[in-house]
């Protein structure tokens, strides 16, 4: 981290989508702000395949150095095209910035215009409420493994609404088929 991130309170942020160069540096984000199991946890199972490109962003001060990261992944609810926030990383000597703030609200902006019926996230329980987010429970959706409910919540995106949906619990899959296993 350099030092004019940690002296200046009014730290300047660039918002911009992220690029393959920039995987190096997402990685440290992430080794700097989740534990090394965390790559292990069950909602890592919807987030198979290659990101939405045009939905991840990286925040970096002016010289460069990233400082924040956001990504999306494919997936359906009840078999309408939908997406799954995260990771958000940011680093903690800038936590409390509004940095995750404004990947947050900057990526979902792009994902409203986009063809998406849903946004879905494991998160921290009131962190993503601010963003319209409303808490589901298995009783609203069902999981190929078992999340903390605490954690789960969702966004209508576009015209999306819960009248429009099967009846409930509402599978929540990746887009890409679980392999077969062959005998």
């Amino acid at each position: 981290m350099d030092a004019a991130a940690h002296s200046d309170p009014n730290l300047s942020v660039v918002i911009r989508q992220q690029t393959s160069d920039d995987a190096k540096e997402i990685d440290r984000l992430m080794s700097l702000g989740f534990s090394s199991s965390h790559a292990g946890r069950n909602i890592w199972r919807l987030r198979e395949g290659k990101v939405i490109e045009e939905l991840c962003l990286v925040a970096e001060t002016e010289a460069g150095h990233l400082l924040g990261s956001i990504r999306y992944w494919s997936i359906t609810i009840a078999e309408k095209p939908s997406i799954l926030l995260g990771p958000l990383a940011v680093d903690p000597a800038v936590r409390g910035r509004g940095i995750g703030v404004q990947l947050v609200r900057q990526s979902l902006e792009r994902a409203m215009a986009g063809p998406w019926h849903w946004c879905f996230i494991s998160g921290e329980p009131n962190y993503y409420l601010k963003f319209g987010f409303s808490p589901v429970t298995y009783d609203d959706v069902s999981l190929p493994a078992h999340i903390e409910e605490e954690r789960l919540h969702m966004l209508a995106l576009s015209s999306a609404t819960p009248d429009e949906m099967p009846p409930k619990p509402w599978p929540v899959l990746s887009m890409i088929p679980a392999t077969k296993e062959v005998n």
